[in-house]
């Protein structure tokens, strides 16, 4: 497909390729000549609800000096580097007008050109933990690496759920990006809402009576609602009535849960934490299991400690005869994270990947974060409750939230000690604090995914019509003859695990927050 289709054209590419070579070389004076690029879909079906999404694979030869145009075809290497390419997709009019009301390609594009770099710039010399953009045109494209041809890679095929190994690798991420927005504002003596100006301005949950997602969000709860009766249980319920008339008022709480909290410490959140914007490396357990590798249940021997990214690299330097000394003096003591005893089968078995104990096999080893259309400025906990609701059942978080909770904490608190920072300057009393804080946001988590889920969860097919159909899921009107049509009481009724899903979010909500009270 020729780039220009959806608005690239060849001085774009080449900026593009200037900033990735300046990016992973170094070198800022790197000359090139571009042979051949084109533009092909990510997929033959829609993989994401708030874009198109597209590879740019680009050709191209490293000028050389004193060579003419001719000899230089003769003797240059051609080199291949392949982009992600965002659009916000015109040819869906009313989805497009929806995002640009929503303000979300705007805000990711001020977030990737002003603030996610200076993130980078902080946790400089340790594994990425987001994604790197190296170009943008006006509020409707981003041009990104291909993670994948870093070996990254999203999880597939597991009904949208992740079990505890990739957990705990991705909150490692999410505690990474938290920490970094830390030590930010502690650089700079000013918080982040204040050194980028609008920059985190709420742009999912707007309490303004004629913005799109307000409507957005009163059609919602009616589609929820509608779902809530077809759950037997409440169904048959004397209480029916009951849960209906108290389910709009929970929902509505986060408007205030998404406004910056007054009593806890805020961070920058990613804001749209799912199975789908998180993207893991592997690594193979090796095949021969001796002092220096895991046992069988998946822990290291006795003696051995699980080191950060930035210890790993220390020690990395030593084995390549680079002193550590001067790390240590400058940087303080190594401390590690401790190492978790529980054992982390998923009660669901939601994965079909091997086991991830077992020599030869493959674990996750590093986790990047992607797209920050829903960006805000809130306590860590609200990521945190959004990401293990979005990606759990509600039977797996029975048996294993308190230890992934106390992962968070620990990586958190890892990446702060490097900065000598302590962890009380976010929690004032420390972990007891963030405990209070999670207890105060476990709802806030639940609400978002419920109302974030109910349409990212769609079969793809059904995301496919509604684009043909110039409709947006979740949407369907106020006249409840229009909601019992809405696509999503379509999917509900059709496919077995979006019923699944939500009926597991809804009966935790209703259980919970609602029959509870």
């Amino acid at each position: 497909m020729d780039p220009q289709t959806i608005g690239l054209v060849e001085n774009d590419i080449a900026e593009s390729v200037k900033c990735y070579i300046q990016d992973k070389r170094n070198r800022v004076n790197g000359k090139f000549r571009l042979v051949s690029y084109q533009v092909r879909r990510l997929s033959e079906e829609p993989v994401g609800y708030l874009g198109d999404h597209y590879l740019l694979d680009v050709n191209l030869r490293e000028k050389m000096v004193h060579y003419s145009p001719e000899e230089e075809e003769k003797y240059a290497e051609e080199e291949y580097i392949s982009f992600f390419v965002k659009v916000i997709p015109d040819n869906v009019p009313k989805l497009a007008d929806y995002i640009k009301e929503m303000g979300c390609f705007r805000k990711e594009i001020l977030l990737y050109k002003h603030v996610i770099p200076r993130l980078q710039d902080v946790m400089i010399g340790t594994r990425p933990f987001v994604s790197t953009a190296y170009f943008t045109k006006g509020d409707r494209m981003i041009v990104f690496e291909n993670l994948t041809s870093e070996g990254y890679s999203i999880v597939e095929h597991t009904k949208h759920l992740l079990d505890f190994e990739h957990l705990k690798v991705a909150l490692q991420a999410v505690a990474k990006l938290h920490a970094s927005s830390l030590i930010l504002e502690e650089r700079s003596k000013t918080p982040i809402p204040k050194l980028f100006v609008g920059y985190l301005n709420e742009n999912a949950y707007v309490d303004d009576d004629d913005h799109v997602r307000k409507i957005n969000l009163e059609n919602a709860i009616q589609v929820l609602c509608e779902m809530i009766k077809r759950i037997e249980k409440y169904a048959s319920s004397e209480k029916l009535d009951e849960i209906l008339l108290k389910v709009p008022d929970v929902i509505r709480k986060i408007y205030d849960f998404s406004k910056p909290s007054t009593v806890f410490r805020n961070v920058l959140n990613h804001g749209d934490l799912w199975c789908n914007n998180v993207m893991f490396r592997y690594e193979m357990i090796p095949t021969s299991v001796d002092s220096s590798c895991i046992n069988t249940e998946g822990h290291l021997p006795e003696g051995r400690k699980v080191t950060s990214d930035r210890e790993d690299q220390a020690e990395t330097g030593k084995d390549a005869d680079v002193s550590n000394s001067a790390l240590f003096v400058t940087n303080g003591e190594r401390r590690g994270r401790k190492r978790s005893s529980i054992k982390k089968p998923n009660p669901c078995e939601v994965l079909n990947l091997g086991n991830w104990s077992a020599p030869g096999a493959s674990r996750p080893s590093s986790c990047i974060l992607i797209d920050f259309q829903i960006a805000r400025y809130a306590p860590p906990a609200y990521d945190i409750f959004s990401f293990l609701t979005s990606t759990t059942t509600r039977e797996f978080r029975q048996q294993y939230l308190e230890e992934l909770l106390d992962i968070y904490y620990e990586a958190l608190q890892c990446e702060l000690d490097w900065f000598h920072r302590d962890v009380r300057e976010v929690f004032l009393d420390g972990f007891q604090s963030y405990r209070h804080s999670c207890d105060q946001y476990q709802l806030a988590g639940l609400i978002d995914s419920i109302l974030y889920r109910h349409v990212t969860m769609l079969p793809m097919e059904l995301v496919a019509r509604c684009r043909e159909e110039h409709r947006l899921p979740g949407t369907g009107g106020s006249q409840s003859e229009n909601v019992k049509r809405d696509i999503c009481l379509e999917a509900w009724s059709q496919y077995d695990d979006y019923r699944t899903f939500m009926t597991d979010l809804l009966s935790d909500l209703v259980d919970q927050y609602i029959l509870q009270v």
